[in-house]
């Protein structure tokens, strides 16, 4: 390990990207041989998860999405704002920190040394697992001490399973408490505590664990995963950037994106209120401009909302008559202010231009879960995106998690109004996301019986059909909050779109390839002539391309 102060890694950040290649040219190396058949197969159909999440700890308010979010809507993961409060900020590698590592290892990755490069990730890994180890062990004692100002009370549930971790990370893999402990409440701490260890790894060691743990179907293999960057520095970090910037984020996933041999794509995060907070003279940040320099120059292909955090998509200036709808005490109070409604729709309005123009998809969350607030969960309703859709015709846009997780028990009202704005007049690409389906690992026989009628009811619009706009995505890394199952998610969608195969829903061609692939690369704008297509063979140039642009232009070739 490099150790690295925060001042060093800024001052030096410059030249470091410099040395590691992080240009609008960058040619990409793959870390394992392209035929290692554990995570690729070219004979295989093409295979797209459109909603993943790459970060680790120095990436996110961790101790407030744990405190704000996670902790409300599951009281089993309350008592973990508390650990992660004494961990503090710096537990977690940098993205300097990560660079420094990429470049010392690159020569391994080079080679196609499989078996080098396996000995590098694990012995990162190994380090990483260590770190967490003692860390959530020592935080959980400064806890009951009562050091950081907090209560000492920590449930026995959260504190019996850090003091029963594991040395190694196999063990910790194969440890009882992953196989044995089946009540609701241990699975929940279980899947917390895999959520918070993996927050102290390097994030390519986190994208190596989904290509070799969550990657792998039956008939399948990932050839592409969507990783989407977040930024909450304003609805929950109180105005104040996480230890690494999104600036720094965006460069060391860039690389790993390189690393991987473009395996790893990435969406940057657009946050309306850091926005409003450029405009008023509060941030030195504009979001907007983030967003652009990923997307024009470092091969970001998307945009990133997050509405639950405190904004709609669109009539956010409908909440300034109410006069204190965001005057919430996570919000900064330069914000409370009268007129906040209008800038967000403002500077949203400017982000849905610039992509409208440009043929930038856009990723928005659209569950009401996740928020810091239950008047919050409004701000995900249809109505909203109506409105985007009737102002930003053609804009592009996956409804993320197809208006809620929680499909069955919805009984999918909220994924029906948003199919029912898919249409090939003004919303020809609008679509939709599997992300983070949990009735998938506990009822999937009700999953599949849901998704078939949300089908059956629009398999006569043709292209607008949910046939053809349903896209695979996990939600992985926030996923694994659902404990072990959590890594069957691909293999049990291919039982239920093998089944699904045999039923006429509104597919042109095989529904399970179209809901696996097909449609995310239609979404994307991957396919040849497409934007965001010609914008990467621009960023490759003359290089590499990465595998799946083969198989993208196979699957796609018959598609209008």
């Amino acid at each position: 390990m490099i150790d690295i102060t925060r001042r060093q890694a800024l001052a030096g950040m410059g030249s470091l990207g410099a040395s590691l290649g992080l240009s609008a040219c960058a040619t990409p190396i793959t870390p394992f041989c392209p035929t290692d058949p554990t995570i690729s197969d070219p004979f295989a159909p093409l295979t797209i998860d459109v909603h993943t999440h790459v970060f680790n700890g120095s990436d996110l308010q961790i101790g407030g999405f744990f405190e704000w979010i996670l902790g409300v809507n599951n009281p089993s993961l309350k008592d973990f704002g508390k650990i992660l409060a004494a961990l503090g900020r710096d537990f977690a590698p940098s993205a300097a920190h990560e660079l420094a590592e990429l470049q010392r290892i690159e020569v391994v990755l080079r080679s196609c040394d499989t078996r080098g490069a396996l000995q590098v990730f694990d012995t990162n890994r190994q380090s990483g697992y260590t770190r967490a180890v003692d860390g959530l062990n020592a935080a959980l004692e400064s806890v009951r001490a009562g050091r950081i100002g907090q209560s000492s009370s920590v449930s026995r549930e959260i504190s019996q399973q850090i003091h029963d971790l594991p040395r190694t990370y196999s063990e910790y893999r194969m440890a009882p408490l992953r196989r044995l402990r089946v009540s609701p409440e241990s699975i929940t701490v279980s899947g917390g505590i895999d959520f918070i260890i993996r927050n102290f790894q390097f994030r390519y060691v986190n994208v190596y664990d989904y290509l070799t743990n969550y990657s792998q179907g039956k008939a399948r293999r990932i050839d592409l995963l969507i990783a989407h960057l977040v930024d909450f520095d304003w609805p929950i970090g109180g105005g104040q950037p996480t230890p690494t910037s999104l600036s720094d984020q965006v460069r060391v996933m860039e690389r790993i994106s390189a690393l991987t041999g473009g395996r790893v794509q990435c969406f940057a995060p657009y946050d309306p209120m850091k926005e409003v907070a450029f405009s008023l003279g509060l941030s030195p940040v504009s979001s907007l401009q983030l967003v652009k320099d990923a997307v024009l120059n470092h091969g970001f292909i998307g945009v990133k909302l997050y509405p639950p955090m405190g904004f709609a998509p669109l009539d956010n200036a409908s909440f300034d008559k109410t006069g204190s709808f965001w005057n919430q005490i996570w919000i900064p109070s330069a914000l409370h202010r009268s007129d906040l409604g209008v800038r967000l729709d403002n500077a949203l309005s400017d982000l849905y231009s610039w992509c409208q123009t440009n043929g930038v998809p856009i990723m928005a969350h659209t569950s009401p879960t996740n928020g810091p607030s239950v008047s919050f969960e409004g701000l995900t309703k249809t109505k909203y995106w109506r409105k985007v859709r009737d102002a930003f015709s053609g804009i592009r846009v996956d409804f993320g998690h197809f208006g809620d997780s929680d499909l069955v028990e919805d009984k999918g009202l909220r994924a029906r109004h948003l199919s029912d704005l898919m249409d090939q007049a003004n919303g020809q690409f609008l679509y939709a996301d599997s992300a983070y389906f949990a009735d998938l690992l506990s009822r999937q026989p009700e999953l599949q019986t849901s998704l078939a009628s949300l089908m059956q009811h629009s398999k006569k619009k043709g292209p607008a059909a949910l046939a053809q706009r349903l896209m695979y995505g996990t939600d992985w890394e926030m996923v694994v909050l659902e404990g072990p199952k959590s890594d069957q998610y691909l293999q049990r969608f291919e039982d239920v779109f093998s089944a699904l195969d045999n039923q006429s829903l509104g597919a042109d061609g095989k529904l399970s390839d179209r809901f696996f692939g097909v449609n995310a690369a239609i979404f994307l704008g991957l396919k040849t002539g497409q934007p965001a297509r010609q914008r990467l063979d621009q960023y490759y140039g003359l290089g590499s391309k990465p595998a799946w642009m083969s198989k993208v232009d196979k699957a796609t070739a018959l598609t209008a």
